[in-house]
């Protein structure tokens, strides 16, 4: 009974897809902060991005640019750039991996301020993921409330 309960769950559930929403999961692995970025591919190539970077044929280049101009990360005061690593599809997502490296390992002050995709959908929203040192929470930003500080 309680494996075709989980069942019937799973598969109710599956049908049902947020949309307009993007993941953002930061960790910190040794002085490196590393960012893994999904997002619904088709959510992609509904925006339209006004920029010369062509988004169909350089996706992760073109998304990784974007992300460093829209989203600020500051690690104890110092402002953080994310390179990609390499990015693939996976059931219909986009993921993009990132990361940065840090001066020290230690992480006593954290802000990111998100911009991302409000511009294509003022009600947009962006979940942020951290496993950052001390700094183990979920939260989800919205264009009225884009920005964390934690300390």
């Amino acid at each position: 009974m309680k494996v075709f309960t989980i069942f019937l769950y799973t598969m109710a559930f599956s049908f049902f897809h947020a949309e307009h929403i993007a993941e953002y999961s930061y960790q910190l692995i040794d002085n490196h902060l590393n960012l893994r970025f999904v997002i619904e591919k088709a959510e992609v190539d509904h925006f339209k991005f006004n920029s010369d970077c062509d988004v169909k044929h350089m996706t992760a280049l073109c998304l990784t640019k974007y992300l460093n101009k829209k989203t600020q990360v500051k690690v104890n005061g110092k402002t953080v750039e994310f390179k990609l690593n390499d990015s693939y599809t996976e059931k219909d997502h986009l993921v993009i991996n990132l990361s940065a490296q840090l001066t020290s390992s230690s992480v006593k002050e954290l802000i990111i301020s998100n911009n991302c995709f409000y511009e294509f959908n003022p009600k947009f929203k962006n979940r942020i993921l951290l496993d950052v040192g001390q700094f183990q929470k979920s939260y989800l930003l919205t264009e009225a409330n884009a920005i964390i500080h934690l300390n």
